[in-house]
């Protein structure tokens, strides 16, 4: 069954959402964008509350999860490419900071 109004993503639903934007007490407040740190708080306490509820065994449980997850969908070469990039990245701060730092 389609739903009623514009395709999501076209011209006619990005002309609604701008003539709705800032129309409601919240747009105007600002929210989570305008205030960053209201993100961070948020996020901070519902860490706390989770980890209260769940246990810190919780966020391991799920850590693993996710990455079983990503060990089934991407394989092991993604492992073997993310690791050969870090390396990379880690070599090259290495010989940085060895040109600035003058011989002895």
């Amino acid at each position: 069954m389609a739903r009623p109004g514009p395709e999501r993503g076209s011209e006619g639903a990005k002309r609604i959402a701008e003539a709705h934007r800032g129309s409601h007490a919240h747009d105007q407040q600002g929210g989570f964008a305008a205030k960053p740190s209201l993100a961070r708080e948020a996020g901070r306490k519902g860490g706390e509350t989770v980890k209260e509820r769940y246990g810190a065994s919780f966020y391991q449980s799920i850590g693993r999860k996710g990455g079983e997850t990503v060990k089934r969908e991407r394989g092991p070469e993604f492992y073997a490419e993310i690791g050969r990039k870090g390396g990379e990245a880690r070599s090259l701060r290495a010989h940085a900071a060895q040109a600035v730092i003058p011989p002895v």
